[in-house]
């Protein structure tokens, strides 16, 4: 009788473990840009900027309960958002929005189809339709953020990744 207990409470426990699926992963790049890429290697590969903004935010507004400083870089059909400390020191990139042709995410670009993107990264972990467009989801490598895949009329038109910050 002990090892037929046992056996059900081995097989209930492990239950709950093998019902988790697996995040589908998306380390997003852009020419070798990705989470975390310095603002000098952005501007190295990337260019003077078209224009920047730069947003302050003192220690009690902002999600990290230290001041820090949201830099965002505007270029032809991408944007590049990097945080750093309440100075603008060390920015980082923390978002990026692909919405021209001219930019590889990660190997698939504006115009692609639905089939493409899932072939090129997977099942998306969830999908839904969102005024007259469908979007998929994902999320960053390690789970830190999201990589979403906007489609109207089954064509991509952007794609949007963001770190989670707070």
């Amino acid at each position: 009788m002990k090892p037929f207990l046992f056996l059900i409470l081995l097989v209930f426990l492990t239950l709950p473990v093998l019902a988790q699926k697996k995040l589908s992963e998306i380390d997003l790049r852009v020419n070798g840009i990705g989470s975390g890429t310095s603002y000098s290697t952005v501007v190295k590969k990337l260019g003077k900027p078209l224009r920047s903004e730069k947003e302050r935010f003192a220690a009690d507004s902002a999600c990290s309960g230290e001041a820090e400083t949201h830099l965002t870089l505007f270029y032809s059909g991408l944007k590049i958002t990097l945080l750093g400390d309440g100075r603008g020191r060390n920015p980082d990139v923390y978002s990026i929005e692909v919405t021209s042709k001219r930019w590889l995410a990660s190997g698939v670009s504006v115009g692609a189809n639905v089939k493409d993107v899932v072939a090129k990264f997977g099942e998306p972990n969830s999908k839904a339709d969102i005024s007259g467009e469908t979007v998929l989801y994902y999320v960053t490598k390690e789970n830190l953020g999201r990589v979403n895949f906007y489609f109207r009329n089954n064509k991509l038109v952007r794609v949007a990744m963001t770190e989670t910050l707070c």
